[in-house]
């Protein structure tokens, strides 16, 4: 088995980087170093697992836990608040899995095979490449956006400097008023 780790830029106050799957704004939020591993562990999985069919059982729907967007208040599943870029660079991680598996697995030992033979009669011949990899890369994170408190579930978040509308806890959606937040 070829485990690789994943690890995302967080800016100089600890915030990861965040996209609503419906708005599509960006916000930040603190979270704990064994909450982003298993993030990018998921986010990695969830990559490289095949797709599976749309049914879903409703007890597996309710048990699955959603986040609200600080901005539009919407509530979506876990694994949707990826950013493109981030998206991306699990994309090119998960390939070079791939890419290593069939070249250690599959190509490598074909390769092997073909050179057995030294009688000159080959029953097999192989004439593949190997897959190459590319660099992961993603970019530092800047530090933007404004701190905010949510006393309802003890965490923080970051929204638009430029953001004066209600704010949304992403943890459990309570909402507030842009006087009520604490910065």
């Amino acid at each position: 088995m070829i485990e690789m780790s994943l690890s995302f830029p967080l800016d100089d106050d600890g915030f990861f980087r965040r996209e609503c799957p419906l708005c599509y704004r960006e916000f930040k939020v603190l979270m704990m170093e064994d909450e982003l591993t298993s993030l990018a562990q998921e986010g990695l999985d969830s990559y490289m697992l095949e797709i599976q069919e749309e049914e879903t059982d409703a007890s597996e729907e309710e048990t699955e836990p959603e986040f609200t967007c600080p901005y539009c208040g919407q509530q979506a599943p876990r694994d949707n608040w990826w950013t493109q870029e981030q998206l991306a660079y699990i994309g090119v991680v998960a390939q070079n899995i791939i890419a290593k598996m069939v070249n250690e697995q599959l190509v490598r030992p074909l390769k092997r095979m073909s050179r057995k033979h030294s009688s000159g009669l080959v029953s097999l011949q192989f004439r593949g490449k190997e897959m190459k990899q590319q660099e992961p890369w993603i970019s530092p994170e800047v530090n933007d956006m404004e701190i905010f408190d949510l006393p309802c579930c003890h965490r923080k978040v970051k929204v638009d400097e430029s953001w004066s509308s209600e704010v949304h806890c992403f943890f459990c959606g309570f909402p507030y008023e842009p006087g009520d937040m604490v910065t």
